[in-house]
């Protein structure tokens, strides 16, 4: 099993959704209606709006989780207490009954089916106090940064100081997933946060949308580490070309699988001047992989003798995928290991879920390249060529990336190279967002305010001046 994989692979098909609406009759069905979605762990609040237009009802969907609104819808119909919200292109479709003020029904999306209750509701607006707000006391400028045979244009943000001098500079790189430049997830801006804090305290930074995602061009569904390693040298060598960046003084700044891809860029450029890593790997993707998975298991408090076994055929599965050719022998076997890991699943878990959608959804996942690419990193071997100055930090709650065992191998890569300049931090409570949380779970992390901890923001800052003195 990889609830991590199911969990990212509900969050996509949630955000995607196409083309209107049209219907029957509305009569007292119009207005806002707010429910909460529970998948494993994690908690989402879905909002349909409901509108008429003559005899066509037409309904938008908001996730405020999630930071989407307004997401449109393909039909929606209500008739005899009865509504009916479909989204065809994914497969998606709500089906419940109005009783007095609630809507009692069920939220289907790729086959599996969750309970949701639906209460007439407000529109839910997301509190992020950190987002930094226009005007801003610094020059920012949409930048387009294509490649050597123009196959791929990444879009960013470069946010200067000021128009007259020369600064430092620190490239943002993301973590998994279609992430844009502002690293968006849940509402919150993390990237945007980061940049907006150094930029006032005098350097340059560039962040951009991965490619295939917001304004850049390419296909995110084909890349690989690699392809996103290429991508953040292009933008150092964009860089290079501003006047008013110090070509001798650009740094990365990466966060969770961006943290592999800054030491990659870093044992290829050597002059990279400087890494931070947030809640970035030290082991292989497939002992990340597997750690997240144990993370999940045991909350759910999964027997010990079915978490072992289910790992073992995990760990099969994974290497199996470092081979993939996508020859119907490699499908064959990567379906069965899917089977068997499926009649080792509690039934209480298997009780409410679609089988057959389930290994579909998580036999695609596992195939893209961007995933086996992930299951392949080995960052200790990029690390141990890494030259320059590095600032690992982790939270302690960190349910995705395990701080102290990271860390100690992050550190151990870098020493064993010859590189003695690095600093290590683990934050009390902090999680892998680097947001002050009480226990690190994900379903927190749309509950929380706060963006990014203060303290985080400090150290980055106050390390980033020491290294550029």
């Amino acid at each position: 099993m990889n609830p991590t994989i199911m969990n990212k692979f509900f969050f996509t098909l949630l955000l995607f959704m196409t083309v209107s609406s049209m219907s029957l009759k509305a009569d007292d069905i119009t207005g806002s209606w707010q429910g909460v979605l529970k998948i494993q762990n994690t908690q989402l609040r879905v909002v349909f709006t409901i509108k008429q237009n003559d005899s066509t009802l037409i309904t938008t969907m908001d996730s405020p989780d999630q930071g989407a609104f307004g997401l449109p819808t393909t039909r929606s119909s209500y008739q005899d207490n009865k509504l009916e919200i479909v989204a065809t292109g994914l497969g998606l479709f709500y089906q419940g009954t109005l009783r007095g003020d609630s809507i009692e029904g069920t939220f289907n999306q790729g086959g599996i089916p969750f309970p949701l209750v639906l209460k007439r509701s407000e529109k839910p607006l997301l509190n992020r106090p950190q987002t930094p707000r226009e005007p801003f006391p610094y020059i920012s400028e949409e930048v387009k940064i294509p490649n050597s045979d123009g196959s791929i244009t990444l879009s960013g943000t470069l946010t200067l100081p000021d128009s007259v001098g020369v600064y430092p500079a620190v490239i943002l790189i993301a973590g998994s997933g279609p992430n844009d430049r502002d690293e968006t997830i849940f509402g919150h801006k993390p990237f945007m946060v980061i940049s907006d804090h150094l930029t006032r305290n005098g350097f340059a930074v560039l962040r951009y949308d991965k490619r295939g995602v917001g304004k850049s061009t390419g296909n995110f569904d084909l890349a690989t580490l690699q392809d996103f390693t290429d991508d953040a040298i292009l933008a150092v060598n964009y860089l290079k070309q501003r006047k008013e960046i110090n070509h001798r003084k650009i740094g990365l700044l990466g966060h969770s699988e961006g943290g592999i891809v800054a030491p990659m860029v870093a044992s290829i450029e050597k002059d990279i001047h400087f890494l931070v890593l947030l809640a970035a790997p030290g082991t292989s993707g497939i002992e990340i992989v597997l750690d997240q998975n144990e993370i999940s298991m045991l909350q759910q408090q999964m027997e010990p003798e079915n978490i072992e076994r289910i790992q073992q055929l995990n760990r099969e599965m994974f290497e199996g995928l470092l081979t993939w050719d996508g020859s119907e022998n490699h499908k064959t076997a990567l379906r069965d290991k899917l089977h068997h890991i499926w009649n080792q699943l509690p039934i209480l878990l298997t009780m409410k879920m679609n089988k057959d959608a389930y290994l579909r959804g998580q036999f695609n996942a596992m195939i893209k390249p961007g995933y086996r690419s992930f299951l392949a990193a080995n960052p200790p071997s990029y690390l141990k060529k890494v030259t320059c100055a590095v600032l690992a930090i982790n939270g302690e709650y960190d349910q995705q990336v395990p701080a102290e065992k990271n860390l100690i191998s992050i550190e151990k890569a870098l020493n064993d190279g010859g590189n003695n300049q690095v600093e290590t931090k683990i934050y009390p409570t902090l999680n892998h967002l680097f947001q002050e949380s009480t226990t690190g779970g994900t379903d927190e992390y749309v509950q929380i305010e706060q963006t990014i901890s203060p303290a985080v923001l400090s150290d980055i800052t106050v390390w980033l001046k020491k290294m550029n003195e």
